[in-house]
């Protein structure tokens, strides 16, 4: 991280502090994870995919298998109605007016954003001069 900093702050170029950003990352700084034994995997660790999750495994939660994105960045989902059509069983009468009774005013919908979730307005792209208030 020093080095990506010290490099960004080299650049005196009029680019898009983005691109800055972009382009003052070193090289060698890669997502990766360090195997048994030392051997450097160099990639970014996916649920269920790849070599990292092989010996580091992300284990699914509940939230997850019910569709939660990754990101886990819904802290109240909005609801839905059940709809059966929505899962990869077919549900009996009796199961699925149990699963009514169960979730009476409805489902997650993952699809949609937290309750009072607002979109990003913008970023901080400077704190300013150092010691000013």
């Amino acid at each position: 991280m020093d080095r990506w900093l010290l490099n960004l702050a080299k650049d005196t170029s009029d680019a898009p502090r983005p691109q800055k950003v972009l382009e003052a990352k070193p090289p060698d700084l890669q997502d990766a994870c360090v195997a048994p034994g030392g051997r450097r995997i160099n990639e970014r660790q996916v649920h269920q995919q790849g070599n990292c999750e092989k010996y580091f495994p992300s284990h699914a939660s509940p939230y997850l298998v019910a569709g939660m994105p990754l990101a886990n960045n819904i802290a109240i989902c909005r609801l839905k109605p059940i709809e059966p059509a929505d899962y990869a069983v077919k549900f009996s009468p009796d199961e699925l007016d149990r699963l009514c009774r169960i979730f009476p005013t409805g489902v997650c919908d993952y699809r949609k954003p937290s309750v009072e979730q607002n979109p990003l307005i913008g970023t901080w792209l400077s704190y300013g001069p150092a010691g000013q208030r």
